[in-house]
């Protein structure tokens, strides 16, 4: 899900959903989809982090500043986000993990 794919509060409601219906079968299954969806949660806010600050940013000079460059920028903010969140961002996907599993009424 998170390679090109749009993070909304629908999706991650749909994985959730799936997940409850399948934590009878396989409590393991369950926790892989809720870490996976709090790790994607977190790439997204990694990625508006980046862009609030970058925002404060002049113009790259090397981008020539041309109207491409803006829709790059962002594209290159947005993966600077899911790269930090795949090697462990920030530290706020496994408590957001923990507690969805605890909505959920699964041992974390």
């Amino acid at each position: 899900m998170i390679a090109g794919a749009t993070y909304t509060p629908f999706v991650a409601a749909e994985t959730l959903a799936a997940a409850r219906r399948d934590r009878a079968a396989s409590p393991e299954a369950v926790k892989e989809k809720v870490m996976e969806q709090a790790r994607e949660f977190e790439a997204v806010f990694l990625s508006s982090y980046l862009k609030t600050m970058w925002d404060g940013v002049g113009d790259d000079p090397t981008l020539a500043g041309g109207t491409g460059s803006d829709n790059w920028k962002e594209l290159l903010i947005d993966e600077y986000g899911k790269s930090y969140a795949a090697r462990g961002g920030i530290g706020l996907a496994e408590p957001i993990a923990h507690q969805l599993l605890k909505l959920q009424e699964i041992d974390p």
